[in-house]
């Protein structure tokens, strides 16, 4: 059984309406018939009330119904993901308005470190980026070719600035 059939039932079991089930926990009726209809699935919290409010264990609301477990899961790991990326951004920045405000206490060749830094930064930010996504989709053969690569153009980008560094500490 679904946990969208056992709502339902649990639901007519306490002779509720959509509408007085949505009070309870906070949730527009629309939702609740998205749930019992399985469009779509209660987030955490939901759940957490649902047992609560039908005086069930989550393992009864849930054991049955695995489907939801991985979706609460997958949402998890998404919200986890997108502080991952913003935590690359501002780092980024961070480094990038250091440069702009200490340009000429640094010379050329810290404002060249400091850009290297911000690559760096965003290089590995998208590589935690994409492996979580490839992850998520079950594409992790595909990440670690793509990896392979990206490695390769790594290696050759890090040759390439400290070739310029290089010339340029002797010019």
């Amino acid at each position: 059984m679904e946990i969208g059939q056992r709502i339902k039932i649990e639901r007519q079991t306490a002779e509720w309406t959509q509408e007085q089930l949505a009070d309870r926990i906070f949730v527009s009726k629309r939702t609740i018939s998205n749930w019992e209809t399985g469009k779509t699935v209660p987030d955490i919290e939901s759940v957490l009330r649902l047992a609560k409010i039908f005086k069930l264990s989550l393992d009864d609301l849930l054991v049955e119904d695995s489907a939801i477990v991985k979706e609460i899961k997958r949402k998890e790991e998404l919200t986890n993901l997108s502080i991952i990326y913003y935590v690359g951004l501002v780092l980024t920045g961070l480094i990038l308005m250091g440069m702009m405000y200490f340009s000429s206490a640094l010379g050329k060749e810290g404002s060249l470190y400091l850009i290297t830094a911000a690559l760096l930064t965003n290089f590995i930010t998208m590589c935690m980026f994409k492996l979580n996504i490839d992850r998520l989709r079950n594409k992790e053969q595909k990440f670690q070719r793509e990896m392979r690569q990206m490695k390769i153009v790594g290696t050759a980008m890090v040759v390439f600035v400290c070739i310029v560094l290089i010339v340029l500490h002797f010019m």
